[in-house]
């Protein structure tokens, strides 16, 4: 069997195919391809190769030959990971200082690509404090412990403000200077600030509140003597009176189960952990409220999937000319939440709850 010093995993996987077909003759390519993970023609291809030549190689090729071997692969694969190469040049400077092999940056870029990494820059996420992981932590030891269905007889509620004009960075394409493309962005986008409340079983109709261009609230703050320019206490009171509690009831009531057992799981925004409002759901929701969300935890609820997939369906439309015409796709958009994504997202509470737990109240990553 052909050895060699330093390997690809190509070259290695060629050398596993005659390896089994030379300890084990009645096995076909199709079986070898199964035992170690490829395809039935590529077995088929290079144990013919080797009957013929007696080698695993590849054939001699048109253009310039590969300048890093497989050491020198390996050395970039490790090189990338170090905190001090943050890019493709500061990777083959190291490169060339440890082997003295110069390669350019775009040729290390190449080579991570073909090796399926990305240059990404760090996620952020919440920075959490110690009381802020237990109360995570004790969260998901009480979401446990309740009945296994027990998420699918909750609605979450939550809101999101959806911008008329996107306000980030626009997509990069290939061009010359001049048929660079011109994107007219206002300096501040007008927005939609929209509730929805989600379960198992569906959604309710969007209900937009203040904070939706052009739509002022009806309570004023004693304060200022102004109409609240956020959502006010009372405000979200007429949302659970109108709204929530009502369609809640009829979607349950709709999909035959939980109808007088149905719960209410809300984040906490001031507005909605009031004593008011907080006694109005247990007064009026039939299983009263879920549990008591934690603090910072954005990633431990399913509906901000919801709200990514929303967003995504959104900006495949037309761009929308105003704030009306702007409320009326999103209504499109929610009526055609297929079924699936919410029952994906109830169902996988359970893993949610687990993840927590095991990795003691930090960040899980969803």
């Amino acid at each position: 069997m052909v050895k060699q010093q330093h390997i690809t995993h190509a070259q290695e996987l060629r050398l596993q195919a005659v390896h089994c077909k030379q300890h084990n003759q009645s096995w076909s390519a199709s079986k070898i391809g199964k035992h170690i993970g490829c395809n039935r023609m590529f077995v088929s291809r290079w144990l013919t190769r080797h009957q013929q030549t007696g080698d695993i190689n590849d054939k001699p090729r048109s253009g310039r030959p590969q300048i890093a071997d497989a050491a020198a692969e390996n050395y970039i694969l490790m090189a990338a990971q170090l905190p001090e190469c943050t890019s493709a040049a500061d990777i083959a400077a190291k490169t060339q200082q440890a082997l003295g092999l110069k390669l350019s940056g775009s040729t290390v870029t190449r080579l991570l690509k073909r090796k399926g990494l990305q240059h990404l820059t760090a996620k952020v996420v919440p920075m959490l404090t110690v009381k802020q992981k237990l109360a995570r932590v004790k969260f998901a030891k009480a979401a446990l412990r309740r009945e296994r269905c027990s998420w699918r007889r909750v609605m979450i509620t939550d809101s999101k403000y959806f911008r008329l004009h996107a306000m980030g960075k626009p997509a990069g394409r290939w061009c010359t200077p001049a048929t660079r493309e011109v994107v007219a962005r206002p300096k501040h986008s007008v927005a939609a600030h929209v509730y929805v409340g989600v379960a198992f079983h569906g959604a309710t109709s969007l209900k937009f509140v203040t904070g939706t261009h052009k739509q002022v609230s009806k309570y004023t703050d004693p304060k200022s003597k102004r109409p609240y320019r956020g959502l006010a206490q009372q405000e979200y009171t007429d949302v659970l009176h109108d709204h929530f509690i009502p369609e809640g009831n009829k979607l349950f009531k709709n999909a035959g189960r939980w109808a007088d057992k149905w719960q209410m799981q809300q984040d906490n925004a001031p507005a909605h952990k009031t004593p008011t409002n907080m006694a109005y759901i247990a007064a009026n929701v039939p299983g009263g409220h879920f549990l008591a969300w934690p603090p910072n935890s954005p990633d431990l609820s399913p509906i901000e999937n919801l709200w990514s997939w929303m967003d995504i369906k959104l900006h495949k439309l037309d761009t929308c000319k105003n704030i009306e015409e702007l409320k009326e796709r999103l209504e499109q958009v929610r009526q055609s939440i297929p079924p699936t994504l919410l029952h994906n997202m109830f169902d996988g509470m359970k893993a949610r709850m687990e993840r927590v737990i095991e990795l003691n109240g930090d960040y899980i990553g969803k």
